[in-house]
């Protein structure tokens, strides 16, 4: 990972691992390998081909207090070579994981620091084969890695990208765009920091070329200005929530995930982003979010539209920022149990009832409820008669402990609850 503050170079100290950086590689580990075992659960087949391109690399290794760390392109190595290993003690005929690394690190002492690391690692004789380490700008190689992922695996695309860049302008949101238009699987983790483009904009010698990157014009970048120069509470938040919004656009990415790593040791927020095109994968970062509850917070409130500015509700309903922690989690289950009746009674005007996965759809963005806690709250309805839960095949599960993705939802023939909602 290419950091300011981060420095490779042949003789000197490691640098030292931030508590931001060692929280965003637990959480890539824990998506990666919960990726893995996710697409080799159920499949019939016995390989798995997977591009994995970590686009600002840096040199390989940190010191953390007396234990020296595995950086990035280390971290994506290792959790595949687990999930080998799990695979083949697990399955008689064993399971292939076909990966493909590219490492790019645009400072040059920084990749030859990172070719002497994984030289003297167990996976050396991978370098220069499926193992690539490239000197270059991230932006410049985009088409070519596209090229070659869909070389390798031309209908799935199957490719996850860490981006972990320092600040906020080093990737460009039409690399981003590229890829996820060109690749029907892939997935981006994009390091993004919102405080540092909150300070930018207080610089009276404003370089619009800073923002060319992003995609952000004059008249957009002059909005943001006046969102923090009325210096209201709330603005700052106000201004990440543009910023957000600003990137799913951009990037076209149909889900996306904006909550913050928090650095105690600077006082900073750092975005996580993952983006990607599949409601699982939302979910299943989701999920890690929660289980990370001591580092990850976003700007919001409890339950659905939690992100979300309402105008008319004053910028300071984003000040306070939002914990994943136990009390968080019961607050989300309260709401919910208010708000999806009204959202069933809305999508239950056309003939078809909405599923499962309608109603996560439509608000996985803006929130940060997950798949089960959405389900808890339709079991605990369905259990007070508020509503029915049936199949795909409109067979009802009255005591189903799951909902599945294709469950619909149906409002009950007794309405109490609705009928008060309709009357207010």
């Amino acid at each position: 990972m290419t950091k300011k503050h981060y420095s490779w170079k042949q003789g000197e100290a490691l640098p030292e691992l931030g508590p931001h950086s060692l929280a965003k590689h637990r959480i890539l580990k824990r998506y990666l390998t919960r990726y893995i075992e996710i697409l080799t659960a159920t499949s019939p087949q016995e390989q798995l081909n997977i591009t994995l391109v970590d686009g600002f690399a840096g040199g390989g290794k940190y010191s953390h207090g007396r234990d020296v760390l595995p950086g990035s392109p280390l971290i994506l190595l290792e959790t595949i070579a687990e999930m080998q290993d799990k695979l083949n003690a697990s399955r008689p005929k064993g399971f292939q994981i076909n990966a493909d690394f590219i490492f790019i690190e645009q400072n040059p002492h920084h990749s030859d620091f990172l070719r002497s690391v994984i030289s003297g690692s167990s996976f050396s004789s991978e370098l220069d084969q499926s193992i690539q380490i490239w000197t270059a700008d991230f932006n410049e190689r985009t088409d070519e890695i596209i090229r070659r992922v869909r070389a390798r695996s031309p209908r799935a695309g199957r490719a996850i990208f860490l981006l972990d860049q320092y600040g906020w302008s080093q990737v460009a949101l039409r690399s981003i765009r590229a890829v996820l238009n060109q690749l029907a699987n892939a997935e981006i983790f994009l390091t993004f920091s919102v405080d540092a483009l909150i300070d930018y904009l207080s610089d009276r010698s404003l370089d619009m070329r800073a923002f060319g990157n992003i995609d952000m014009d004059r008249g957009q970048v002059q909005e943001l200005i006046n969102y923090k120069s009325e210096d209201q509470i709330g603005s700052r938040a106000l201004i990440q929530n543009t910023l957000y919004s600003h990137i799913q656009s951009e990037t076209g990415s149909p889900f996306y995930s904006p909550f913050f790593i928090k650095s105690p040791d600077a006082h900073r927020s750092y975005w996580f982003l993952h983006l990607s095109k599949h409601r699982e994968a939302r979910n299943e970062i989701g999920m890690i979010h929660w289980a990370e509850n001591n580092i990850s917070v976003h700007h919001g409130g409890a339950g659905l539209n939690a992100l979300g500015f309402t105008p008319n509700r004053g910028v300071d309903q984003l000040t306070l920022p939002y914990l994943f922690d136990a009390k968080a989690k019961e607050r989300s289950a309260l709401e919910l149990r208010d708000q999806l009746p009204q959202m069933i009674l809305e999508a239950s005007q056309s003939d078809i009832a909405p599923s499962l996965e309608q109603l996560f759809v439509s608000k996985s963005n803006d929130t940060p409820v997950v798949r089960d806690m959405m389900s808890g709250a339709l079991l605990d309805l369905r259990n007070d008669r508020e509503l029915t839960i049936v199949d795909e095949h409109g067979r009802v599960k009255p005591r189903a402990k799951t909902i599945e993705w294709s469950d619909r939802i149906v409002l009950s023939a007794q309405r109490s609850f609705f009928d008060l909602l309709i009357n207010r």
